[in-house]
């Protein structure tokens, strides 16, 4: 998805930054096994797995350009799971981590 023409003009960032931004998802990534299945019963069954896969780790966010086949029209809601665009967690990240100190 990052390497998409579409997505480094909406993000903002070239072929360099696509790499440690990569490199760091790998490196503080962990391998994580689901055991138990949440059926939300999205509109297109083969993301039910990554919602899975969010709250078994935890996560705080659904990083997805597809965002409407999760908020419409599923069973189950998970209040604690945003779901948001590349675009719009790159702009918090910035915001918010982005050159502290």
């Amino acid at each position: 998805m990052l390497n998409r023409r579409t997505s480094k003009a909406d993000l903002g960032i070239n072929d360099k930054e696509i790499k440690k931004i990569l490199g760091f998802i790998a490196y503080v990534s962990y391998p994580q096994t689901i055991y138990f299945a949440f059926r939300p019963n999205l509109r297109d069954e083969d993301d039910n797995h990554f919602i899975e896969l969010a709250i078994a780790c935890n996560a705080d966010y659904l990083i997805t350009s597809n965002i409407k086949d999760y908020l419409i029209d599923n069973d189950l809601k998970f209040q604690d799971l945003k779901v948001i665009t590349p675009s719009d967690f790159m702009n918090y990240w910035r915001e918010n981590y982005e050159n502290k100190s």
